[in-house]
């Protein structure tokens, strides 16, 4: 079970891979895992928001918790799984899922489709944690979905004893920082898209990445240079990385501004234009979203690939990255 001295490190969020008439693709859920895994990654959580948990059966969700499991066995790489559901029930029976799976923690969002009073969110929380003792439980701070996290209701939930901390799935710095300094539990922002380098200068417990999905050879550059202390070396070399990947999400909440080269992106949802950007790169095998959202067309996928190759080809994987292979827990070091 996952604990909050455990709970450290790099942690990759793959999307759910599909086939081509969108069933759940084992041989590239499995090939995916071992890749990032070779990457030195602290851990893997599957079955979020990236991992489309909202199209995903019961049975679905074990399988893919079977498959998590297997291929972590033995590699020092601890296991999250999404355990996101409409109703208490709903939640502690994913929850219940994973448990029996053999799975080291669940991440999970309240929920959600009205706001909790206090007490109510304080009582989810308790039953949950009670209905699923041998597993860690993380909260999703997603903020979404309407729901304030403070650090008085962390404090409030120190008392469970298999509550974990949160992964602060949102844009506002000054919130993770204050968790990370006064929240009384372990506290990780869930994106390394521009915050990666100060993250680890502030000495975060760790971080959430997407990239790794994307550009894993960036990701290990900068974290390489953090580790040495050479922060001013580190930005500079998230510089191109941050700016890509602004490009390709800009616009959320907005009108859609995308690079000319790229005309038609816009109308694409977020998880659409992930799946297809993850395709372009060529690093995991991802396929298509499920409904309902509308898969990127291949002819604009090349697109989104050739622009890579025209204006940030020092994003594409090098052609000896597949020897890759690094020891569980080595990213996320910290300089004395």
């Amino acid at each position: 079970m996952l604990t909050p001295d455990l709970y450290r490190g790099v942690i990759a969020y793959p999307p759910t891979p599909f086939t081509d008439n969108f069933a759940l693709d084992e041989e590239a859920l499995r090939s995916n895992l071992r890749k990032l895994i070779r990457c030195g990654v602290d851990g893997i959580a599957l079955a979020g928001t990236s991992g489309e948990f909202y199209t995903l059966s019961l049975q679905e969700i074990r399988r893919i918790a079977v498959i998590l499991r297997e291929e972590t066995k033995g590699t020092k790489v601890y296991s999250i799984m999404g355990a996101v559901g409409l109703s208490t029930d709903d939640a502690i029976t994913r929850g219940r899922i994973s448990m029996e799976e053999g799975i080291d923690a669940i991440l999970v969002i309240q929920p959600y489709y009205t706001p909790l009073t206090p007490e109510e969110l304080l009582r989810f929380w308790e039953q949950l944690c009670r209905a699923c003792p041998t597993i860690g439980v993380i909260i999703y701070h997603y903020d979404w979905v309407r729901q304030p996290y403070t650090v008085d209701i962390y404090q409030q939930l120190t008392h469970l004893p298999n509550f974990i901390g949160s992964k602060e799935a949102h844009w506002d710095f000054n919130v993770w920082r204050t968790m990370h300094q006064k929240g009384p539990l372990a506290h990780m922002s869930s994106t390394d898209i521009g915050w990666l380098v100060e993250l680890h200068r502030q000495r975060a417990v760790g971080v959430g990445s997407l990239q790794l999905c994307w550009m894993p050879h960036k990701v290990l550059e900068i974290l390489d240079l953090c580790t040495l202390g050479k922060y001013d070396e580190a930005e500079r070399a998230q510089s191109d990385f941050t700016e890509f990947t602004a490009r390709m999400k800009m616009g959320q909440g907005r009108p859609h501004i995308f690079p000319s080269e790229l005309e038609g992106l816009e109308r694409y949802s977020h998880q659409a234009r992930h799946k297809a950007v993850i395709e372009a790169f060529g690093f995991l095998r991802v396929g298509p979203p499920r409904r309902p959202a509308i898969p990127v067309p291949t002819e604009l996928q090349k697109r989104i690939r050739g622009f890579i190759e025209r204006r940030y080809p020092e994003l594409l994987l090098p052609p000896d990255f597949s020897s890759v292979s690094r020891p569980a827990g080595t990213l996320w070091r910290l300089p004395d």
